[in-house]
């Protein structure tokens, strides 16, 4: 009988720590995929882009940041409007770590509409917050 409350308790104990001892495993996780060094927006990053006499527009984001060895691609995504969501998506990418920047066929593109863009980094433990540029196309 005492054998088998030793067994009982220690079985006992076991299911009801492990799910704490994960918890704090997926915490932790979960903690490093959302510090996940952000790029930067830098081109476009105004209002209006003038695309007169250009054969492609040619967006940049920031050189990578954070730790080498984990980084895996950049994920670049392109939409037509004020609106990142699924449905206004035109295009998306994956541009490799090494590079922080990408060149779009200006036909793609036409004049007086508004289009969104976005970068974030893919690491192996996870993905950066994306950033986000919303720009019109004019011709001067």
């Amino acid at each position: 009988m005492l054998k088998c409350l030793v067994v009982f308790f220690a079985v006992s104990m076991l299911l009801f720590t492990a799910p704490s001892f994960a918890g704090v495993g997926m915490i932790s996780e979960s903690y490093f995929a959302d510090n996940i060094p952000q790029p930067r927006v830098l081109e476009p990053d105004g209002d209006t882009v003038d695309l007169s006499g250009k054969k492609e527009l040619i967006f940049k984001w920031s050189p990578h940041e954070g730790d080498i060895s984990q980084r895996k691609y950049y994920d670049f995504r392109l939409y037509k409007g004020k609106q990142a969501l699924g449905p206004d998506r035109i295009l998306k990418k994956e541009v490799s770590p090494n590079k922080h920047q990408i060149g779009i066929e200006s036909g793609l593109f036409k004049e007086g509409a508004i289009y969104t863009w976005s970068i974030r980094q893919k690491y192996r433990s996870g993905k950066s917050t994306r950033s986000i540029n919303t720009f019109k196309i004019i011709k001067k």
